[in-house]
């Protein structure tokens, strides 16, 4: 069985018997690979193996992360006069640093308005940090009773970003 381990641009080719894989193939799921999300990958056809396995310097923020609410903060809240809640409102607040997106695209539709009903999974905004855009969806169904943020302006970790209200 022939096998080839490719780490970032480097390439070890070691084969041991048998066809080669055209090397056309390999440039080709080498393109596909780099191109996509995944960090490692084994591809085996008639016999031979290809292990690809991207190497990443620093660790990434996955992109979809779970949005953290003042309820359930764990460091002390961050102190907002200008925002009032009333008693049956919770606040989201920013996970992260990063530039906040109320839309996927700036000619696309915002993903929620004030007013509106938000079923538990739905997107409610972008946060870009670093380069990655994070998705952040609804953890319940909830009313969007405020949209506390600016689109396409910076958040500090803790910014209100939307007053809401549990249904």
């Amino acid at each position: 069985m022939s096998r080839y381990n490719v780490t970032g641009a480097r390439v070890d080719w070691t084969r041991i018997g048998g066809t080669a894989m055209e090397i056309k193939e390999l440039y080709a799921l080498m393109e596909r690979f780099e191109k996509s999300g995944l960090s490692e990958l084994v591809f085996k056809k008639d016999g031979e193996e290809v292990a690809l396995k991207k190497v990443v310097s620093a660790p990434q923020a996955p992109l979809t992360m779970p949005v953290a609410y003042a309820a359930h903060e764990t460091r002390a809240p961050i102190v907002e006069p200008h925002v009032k809640q009333a008693s049956d409102t919770e606040v989201i607040r920013s996970p992260l640093v990063g530039t906040f997106y109320r839309a996927a695209a700036p000619d696309a539709p915002p993903f929620v308005e004030k007013g509106e009903m938000v079923q538990k999974g739905k997107p409610l905004c972008i946060l870009e940090a670093m380069k990655l855009m994070n998705e952040f969806q609804a953890e319940f169904d909830l009313e969007i009773v405020a949209i506390l943020a600016e689109n396409g302006k910076m958040v500090e970790f803790g910014a209100p970003l939307f007053e809401v209200r549990r249904v």
